[in-house]
């Protein structure tokens, strides 16, 4: 059993000069595409299958212990998947050559993993890219070839076309009617980068109906968001919704070349979120921070009540062409603290989890002292739950053993938050007073030092992250003297 461990009294008076928000939003993108954060090697034989197991769960630890509290998990990566389909095939990077049946479904492990770690899983779908040309084992079969286009070498579903959704909306219905993801987050929900030289002309001649040529594609790619919100909320309503977009909407006024997603690539998130078709909005601002800056406040007048989780490119602490410093990455996410975003998403995990130039001890030392909460859905559901009931403490085996109930009259599914105080009003509202989150069962065991004393409460939180008032509180010193 993995223990929580209570660090000593002083822990309570530590001075921070960096406040932390008791509710944000800490996301990191597992990248499994060419199998860059995992899998290091795909399935051959029923031993690889233990391996990939071994593997992601030493990454998820490495998340948890970050204080990160969701994971973008690449489920579609180019017309390919990680789990079982019916729609479509495995992709190379998880399972190679092995015909062997096995019930192991990499997508079902990972969101069992997530959960036991008090992590969120969504599935980062990429939508219409379909893989390299000259690849064999890509996405692109008989079934959906004449949805494609080709363009710099690159098969690409064509937004324009109607029978592009009704291919697409399928893979997502499987993957959210099947798995108990907490979220679909997708990507390349656009046209390609060199959006004007896409063949599209046929398309447009068919479908266009002598529209505006850019309107036209801006409108293909918003019916499909209309479209897959709608499904998605139909079949469960707390899965939330987000992608990942071009991190500049439109043009702003600074003297740098940049690319926009409104204009640029025809994405068009403001859209989305003023018609309440998406629940947050993830920009890529992989800039210096000048260009960060001033993206960030464009995005914020414009979020329509959303959520915006400014992604924030780690990985070029490892291009060799820019090399930059972590320190860049420090400033981006205090100026997310200080400007009131809803948290910062982190691409990619790799760099993450192996410090890479010290970032994670960086921003873990400033930002990430405590836990977090995540902020409740509001527009989804204000329901407040129960409160947890009847806790216990007990020492056993040398650590402290909370144990509750869920309240009876309580039949939504419900997780659990636990917080410690040395008062015996236990202040919910004080990350610092946070200990666990997002807990499955009722119960928590915590290593803690002899003749350690604190006031526990627990309280409940829903699928929308609505969260309960505390329960009773309950005090313990730890100690072998305990039960006496």
């Amino acid at each position: 059993m993995k223990f929580i461990i209570i660090h000593s009294i002083l822990f309570f008076f530590i001075t921070s000069l960096f406040a932390q928000p008791k509710q944000e939003i800490r996301a990191v993108w597992l990248t499994t595409n060419y199998g860059l954060d995992w899998p290091s090697k795909p399935v051959r034989s029923s031993a690889d299958i233990e391996f990939q197991k071994t593997e992601l769960c030493r990454i998820l630890d490495k998340i948890q212990e970050a204080k990160m509290n969701v994971v973008f998990f690449q489920t579609r990566l180019r017309g390919d998947v990680i789990y079982p389909s019916q729609i479509e095939p495995w992709s190379r990077y998880i399972k190679r050559n092995y015909s062997k049946n096995s019930d192991y479904d990499p997508l079902q492990f990972a969101v069992e993993a997530c959960h036991k770690r008090g992590l969120e899983c969504h599935a980062w779908f990429v939508v219409y890219p379909m893989g390299r040309v000259n690849l064999i084992n890509n996405g692109v079969n008989g079934s959906n070839r004449h949805l494609t286009r080709q363009i710099d070498g690159e098969f690409y579903l064509d937004p324009g076309n109607p029978a592009t959704n009704s291919y697409l909306l399928p893979i997502i219905d499987e993957i959210v009617k099947k798995y108990d993801i907490d979220g679909i987050h997708f990507d390349y929900i656009r046209y390609p980068d060199r959006a004007d030289a896409f063949p599209d002309n046929s398309t447009y001649f068919e479908y266009g109906k002598h529209k505006n040529l850019r309107d036209w594609r801006r409108e293909n790619v918003n019916k499909f968001v209309y479209q897959a919100y709608d499904n998605i909320k139909a079949a469960k309503p707390w899965v939330q919704v987000s992608s990942s977009v071009v991190g500049i909407y439109e043009k702003i006024a600074i003297n740098k070349p940049y690319r926009t997603a409104f204009s640029g690539v025809y994405q068009d998130p403001i859209d989305w979120v003023a018609k309440g078709k998406h629940d947050f909005i993830v920009p890529m601002m992989y800039y210096s921070n000048d260009l960060f800056n001033v993206s960030m406040d464009n995005w914020k007048k414009n979020c329509n009540g959303r959520w915006i989780v400014p992604g924030v490119g780690i990985y070029l602490l490892d291009e060799k062409a820019r090399n930059w410093r972590a320190e860049v990455f420090v400033d981006q996410v205090d100026f997310c603290r200080k400007n009131d975003a809803a948290g910062t998403a982190y691409f990619r995990a790799q760099q993450l989890i192996e410090d890479k130039k010290g970032i994670l001890s960086k921003i873990e030392n400033r930002f990430y002292q405590y836990p977090a909460t995540l902020p409740p859905l509001t527009w989804l559901d204000q329901t407040i739950p129960s409160s947890p009931e009847f806790p216990v403490a007990k020492w056993e085996k040398n650590a402290i053993r909370l144990s509750w109930e869920k309240p009876k009259e309580e039949k939504e599914e419900v997780y659990y938050n636990v917080y410690y105080s040395q008062s015996d009003l236990v202040d919910i509202s004080n990350p610092r007073n946070l200990l666990a989150t997002r807990l499955q069962d009722t119960n928590l065991s915590m290593k803690a030092k002899d003749g350690q004393a604190y006031y526990y409460v627990i309280t409940a939180s829903d699928r929308y992250h609505n969260e309960s008032k505390p329960s009773p509180a309950i005090y313990f010193k730890a100690g072998n003297y305990a039960a006496k």
